[in-house]
Order: structure tokens, then C-alpha cells, then sequence
């Protein structure tokens, strides 16, 4: 909405507002599943030449021991979703990857969302690094 009225407002006085301006004003797409945006160059690109495209990453977090795991487990935890992204196509790519040997350091992968919101873990082996599974 501030984008719009800074251009009506530049437009009634005869001016155009700056790419750069556009940039401060509207920082990037606000996405209704929320995730991170990975870098704001591509951002600053489709705002200058209508072309481009966006690379979003899922929010995740480590936990250590806790919340039912056995001490000195680590958990990568996913909060977030990428637009779009189907959670059950999801968990299911990361099995077969894991199945194939093709991702190493996974010990379990649950679905526990609920009403709440999205909270997928992914329980690590023990000698996995979260770092790198990640």
C-alpha cells in the first residue's frame, strides 16, 4: 500500500519514484506461508526489468535433546514452508532420499504439525552435523 501512494504522490507532482526507492519501500513479496527470501539482488532485478525470479528457503531451527528425544539428540525443526511447497511431497522426497542413501545423518522424520502451524522434525544421527544435513 505505502508503494502505491509514493507513486501517486510522485505522479501528482511530476516525478517517478526510484527503483532504489521501490526496493526501501517494499522490501520483497510477502508470502501467505511465509519462508525466507535468499538474497535481494534477484529482488532488485525483477523490480527494475519485470523479469526474474526468487529463491525461497523454509525456516528451520536446531533443538538439541528436549521434547521427548533422547539426550544429546539433535532435531532440525521446519516452522515454515515455501510458498506452494506441499509438506506431504516434501516428507516424502526427503524418505526416498534418504532410502537411497543419497542424504546421510537422518535417523527419523516426523510430521508434527498441528492447528498451531507447520512443525516438521527431522531427528539427526548422532555423529550427523546439523550444518550440513541442513
Amino acid at each position: 500500500m505505502d508503494a502505491c501512494i509514493a507513486m501517486i504522490d510522485a505522479r501528482d507532482e511530476g516525478e517517478e519514484v526510484s527503483d532504489q526507492e521501490l526496493v526501501r519501500i517494499v522490501p520483497g513479496p510477502d508470502f501467505p506461508t511465509g519462508a525466507s527470501i535468499m538474497g535481494m539482488s534477484n529482488i532488485k532485478q525483477l523490480y527494475t526489468t519485470g523479469n526474474g525470479g526468487i529463491v525461497v528457503r523454509a525456516v528451520t531451527h536446531v533443538e538439541t535433546g528436549g521434547d521427548g528425544r533422547k539426550s544429546g539428540k539433535t532435531a532440525i525443526v521446519v516452522t515454515e514452508l515455501p510458498y506452494q511447497v506441499n509438506k506431504a511431497g516434501l516428507l516424502e522426497k526427503i524418505a526416498t532420499l534418504v532410502n537411497d542413501k543419497k542424504l546421510e545423518g537422518i535417523s527419523d522424520l516426523r510430521d508434527e504439525s498441528d492447528r498451531d502451524g507447520i512443525r516438521v522434525v527431522i531427528e539427526l544421527k548422532r555423529d550427523a552435523v546439523p550444518a550440513v544435513v541442513q
